[in-house]
């Protein structure tokens, strides 16, 4: 299985070049011009404009061909434009902002299922307790006695559901963060060939 796991993964690289300056993986994008890299739709300013939804989507597929302990860097290639570092910087400013506003969003997902947790945790330490403080007074009634199982039961529930968020649910949102930091600490480089008419 591990064989054909490493197959699997220098096949997919091999898809992709090496960075010259860096040697890190290099993802290759096309623009026809230097807008495409913004959302079409989106009309704020040039630095706090979001990357185009397609162009996003196809950097994360290559994410996910890339394995996580791998770097990658970032090349665009603008046809038959001249360079210019005026806008390179633009696109620069709105990539960080972008993938640093995400990485926040998924920074409060975490934050909020830890502190969901906690209080779901909290809950059956009390139902534990509360069972605990009445099975000790109450003996041999039917109907308190099924009040105390409940205790028990909701306190095992909720302790379990607490524990599951911590140790399951926050596991998505933690690979989202690295996935996103390495996005961020991707070089980004930029070069142009203007075709010649015949």
């Amino acid at each position: 299985m591990g064989k054909k796991k490493k197959a699997k993964e220098a096949a997919l690289l091999s898809l992709y070049r090496r960075s010259p300056v860096t040697n890190n993986i290099l993802i290759d994008i096309a623009l026809d011009r230097y807008l495409d890299f913004f959302h079409e739709w989106d009309n704020a300013a040039y630095k706090k404009r979001d990357v185009n939804p397609e162009l996003a989507e196809f950097l994360d597929i290559c994410s996910e061909d890339i394995p996580m302990n791998r770097q990658f860097d970032i090349h665009f290639h603008i046809k038959n434009i001249a360079l210019d570092s005026d806008k390179e910087k633009l696109i620069l400013a709105s990539y960080s902002n972008y993938y640093n506003a995400l990485k926040k969003l998924e920074d409060r997902k975490v934050k909020r299922i830890a502190r969901f947790s906690m209080i779901l945790f909290i809950i059956a330490l009390v139902f534990i307790f509360l069972y605990i403080l009445s099975n000790s007074k109450m003996q041999g009634q039917l109907l308190p006695r099924v009040l105390i199982e409940g205790l028990i039961i909701g306190g095992w529930v909720f302790m379990w559901e607490a524990l599951h968020m911590l140790f399951f649910d926050i596991l998505e949102p933690f690979k989202r963060k690295r996935e996103l930091e390495r996005f961020l600490k991707a070089k980004i480089t930029f070069s142009s060939e203007i075709e010649k008419g015949d």
